[in-house]
């Protein structure tokens, strides 16, 4: 596509919140299906990529080489607001990596987005953990709540299955997402439409039920042995116990949680979290109780 030789960094020009250009956005997303084989066009074109995932690119020639996402978020931290931004989707074109054009994207939205935010947070794998330091992150290891389970029969349980290609189903999850309670006030977030309706497009579009008896939207999957819980939308605090009653099977020994319940029985392990092999970097103004067990919500992920 490009000849890394003799690249003009000044023919380099800077681009962001491009979304609505249809030229960027395709561009935009060629790269991001060739470094991450994702692709947004769907998510845009259901209206559900908004003003609070914003695209820094570098384009040459009108094509995206390089890119950094920022997501504004509004978090639940221990039970205090703070404002967010998640870093991600930072990405450059095979033929101009090593020119650090990720480093200048870097530093000009932590100069942007400085005073907007109490706290940036981002995900990186093992062959980037030593880039983000330089910019004031710190890694924090995540903890993730194992629940040896014992299924009781509930015959009477009636789950909906929602189904996102469905425009009654899409509009009533977005009603009750953009309405529901932080999942956790230990590490949540209040205002995730965009992203949670980019998981349910794309991520789970299999594995979202609604459960009248709790007015709750669950996202989860039973696989073998274990059931992973990874979200549960609601307007009222949900009890926790009475809900995996509805979706335990008999096959369930273990219940993983992706995220941090506020309450959870007594017999519950922690373990320390993989995520495919990405490290959870915070750069905050204020101080995060590193050693306290929690995670980042899983659909909470940019």
């Amino acid at each position: 596509m490009f000849s890394s030789e003799n690249v003009d960094i000044d023919k380099i020009d800077l681009v962001y919140d491009y979304k609505d250009s249809k030229v960027y956005r395709d561009s935009f997303n060629q790269l991001a299906t060739l470094v991450f084989d994702i692709n947004f066009e769907d998510w845009y074109q259901k209206g559900f990529w908004d003003d609070r995932y914003i695209c820094h690119s570098f384009i040459r020639d009108n094509v995206v080489i390089a890119n950094v996402s920022v997501s504004k978020m509004d978090l639940m931290i221990n039970g205090l607001n703070k404002k967010a931004i998640q870093i991600g989707t930072v990405m450059t074109h095979p033929d101009f990596r090593g020119k650090g054009l990720s480093g200048k994207l870097m530093r000009h939205v932590l100069d942007l987005y400085e005073h907007d935010c109490d706290i940036f947070f981002l995900f990186a794998n093992s062959s980037v953990i030593d880039f983000y330091p330089i910019f004031g992150f710190e890694s924090v290891g995540e903890s993730q709540i194992k629940l040896k389970y014992l299924p009781t029969p509930n015959a009477d349980t009636t789950l909906r299955k929602l189904n996102c290609s469905r425009k009654e189903d899409l509009a009533f999850i977005k009603r009750m997402v953009l309405s529901r309670r932080p999942v956790s006030e230990q590490f949540g977030d209040i205002n995730n439409l965009g992203l949670f309706m980019f998981y349910a497009i794309k991520v789970f579009p299999e594995s979202i039920y609604y459960s009248q008896e709790d007015e709750a939207i669950i996202v989860y999957q039973q696989e073998g042995h274990n059931l992973n819980l990874y979200d549960v939308v609601s307007q009222c605090d949900v009890n926790l116990n009475r809900l995996l009653k509805r979706i335990a099977n008999e096959q369930t020994e273990y219940i993983h949680f992706h995220f941090t319940p506020d309450q959870f029985p007594e017999n519950v392990q922690y373990e320390w979290m993989d995520n495919n092999g990405d490290m959870l970097f915070i750069k905050s103004k204020f101080t995060l109780d590193t050693s306290s067990k929690f995670c980042v919500p899983a659909l909470s992920h940019a």
